[in-house]
């Protein structure tokens, strides 16, 4: 299991068309179950735009990246860099 707590940057926090891009990349590594959770009280399952969107996740807030399989550090890689480095999104 891999862990990192990111900032999400994104300038409009964690909104749709973020949402999308996360469960799209957690869909890739369809082996590795990916979860993300804001503030240590609500996660989600990051394959479901849904879920992601129930976490309410504005700009600034704490998240934690939990990704477990065989693809486990590249996809929490992959998202660290999507929440750091998102202000095209």
């Amino acid at each position: 299991m891999k862990n990192r707590g990111v900032v999400l940057r994104c300038q409009h926090g964690l909104h749709l068309r973020v949402a999308a891009t996360v469960a799209g990349i957690a869909r890739g590594h369809g082996s590795t179950a990916v979860r993300l959770s804001c503030g240590h009280c609500q996660n989600a399952n990051a394959c479901s735009v849904l879920e992601l969107l129930t976490l309410e996740a504005g700009r600034g807030a704490q998240l934690e990246i939990t990704a477990e399989g065989p693809d486990e550090a590249v996809v929490v890689e992959q998202l660290a860099q999507l929440f750091e480095d998102g202000e095209g999104i």
